[in-house]
């Protein structure tokens, strides 16, 4: 069961209520009969104890064994040892004396650390721009969290031509990995030994997996990737990275009307339409916007909503990734790539007519000034 099979079943309020109750750390525990006053006095009328067991499914909250005093004027949460001292600690009553013993029940305790803090972040643009988002994305970033979360805005420059070279990739793919390395040393320097979260974009992302791939880099671990209008093949095995530790997590955001990763394959060597159709991986979380574009989600107005409390990166990048649950999520069973033969052949034609382009170009300047 998810957050939103929760909304479902009790209504958007009760769980949002129930939410906003275990971040806040008020108690540590939650008193069902407590909880369920609370609720109505805010005009919100739901069952508690089937609201905080179905809770206890979507890993929200772990059930415990209590016990609550038999005395009417009291009926509080006693512990083990209470019990066994037979005594009341609130209403000092004993219950040797009263005759009546204390009834079995349960509390609900948060099943674990409800968010996490971003330690700092790393942003990656696409090929065909010096990704201005990235500002928008850092200034945000320093005043959506209470503390400071450093943010590394990594530009490799416009690559336009060199994207149709796996030698390039390569030789960027290197710059990016000793940049991250070299960000990694200056943050334990300052106290910061969690990896940094990621964001990578169209062909950073095509980066970005390359230095994951390169073992001269293994040593670099991340936290949570998200990945927007991704060209990474969607068959990507994303697996393995996780298991071993080099990864938390990773969001994929895809837009449904990304216009440009579909032809990344047919140019841009070993990639694919992930930001369009999301990842096979089952680790994945692949979210779809059906208005999205290819880089919509970093339009001003998407980076705040997203980055907002309880936002789709605000959730994905702070809570349980075991309770991360979205609407939009999907979960993609097959993907094929389009005919080798096919592939090969266009981003050849596209060499050759660059090649063809620039020699003409050539041979007009070399007349002009003879």
């Amino acid at each position: 069961m998810t957050e939103d099979d929760l909304r479902e079943h009790f209504g958007r309020q009760a769980v949002d209520a129930l939410i906003a109750l275990l971040r806040s750390g008020q108690t540590p525990e939650i008193d069902p009969r407590i909880f369920e006053a609370t609720l109505a006095e805010s005009g919100i009328e739901t069952e508690s104890v089937r609201l905080l067991d179905a809770a206890t499914e979507a890993h929200l909250v772990e059930r415990i064994r209590a016990w609550r005093c038999p005395q009417s004027i009291c009926h509080r949460i006693i512990d083990a040892e209470a019990v066994a001292n037979h005594h009341c600690p609130y209403c000092a009553s004993d219950f040797r004396e009263t005759g009546e013993n204390p009834v079995e029940t349960f509390v609900y305790r948060s099943s674990k650390a409800i968010s996490r803090s971003v330690p700092w972040l790393i942003a990656i643009h696409g090929f065909n721009t010096r990704g201005p988002w990235q500002e928008d994305f850092s200034w945000r970033i320093a005043h959506r969290f209470k503390y400071h979360a450093p943010v590394l805005i990594y530009k490799y420059g416009l690559v336009r031509v060199g994207v149709l070279f796996r030698w390039r990739h390569a030789m960027l793919a290197r710059g990016l990995g000793a940049r991250i390395r070299k960000a990694v040393a200056d943050a334990r320097e300052n106290q910061i030994e969690e990896p940094p979260d990621i964001v990578i974009h169209s062909f950073g992302s095509q980066l970005f997996r390359l230095v994951l791939e390169m073992p001269e880099f293994s040593d670099l671990k991340f936290g949570r990737i998200i990945a927007v209008g991704s060209v990474i093949r969607p068959d990507f095995d994303w697996s393995p990275y996780l298991r071993n530790g080099r990864i938390e997590a990773v969001l994929c955001q895809c837009g449904g009307q990304d216009g440009a990763v579909p032809f990344a394959q047919f140019f841009i060597p070993d990639t694919g339409p992930a930001g369009r159709y999301g990842f096979i991986d089952p680790c994945v979380i692949n979210v779809r916007d059906d208005k999205y574009g290819h880089s919509t989600a970093f339009a001003a107005r998407e980076l705040s909503r997203n980055l907002a409390r309880g936002g789709r990166w605000d959730r994905f990048l702070r809570e349980p990734i075991a309770s991360f649950s979205d609407s939009s999520r999907f979960e993609l069973t097959a993907w094929s790539p389009v005919f080798a033969l096919v592939r090969h052949f266009t981003r050849a034609f596209t060499i050759l007519l660059f090649g063809a382009i620039t020699f003409g170009l050539v041979r007009f300047a070399c007349r002009c000034l003879a």
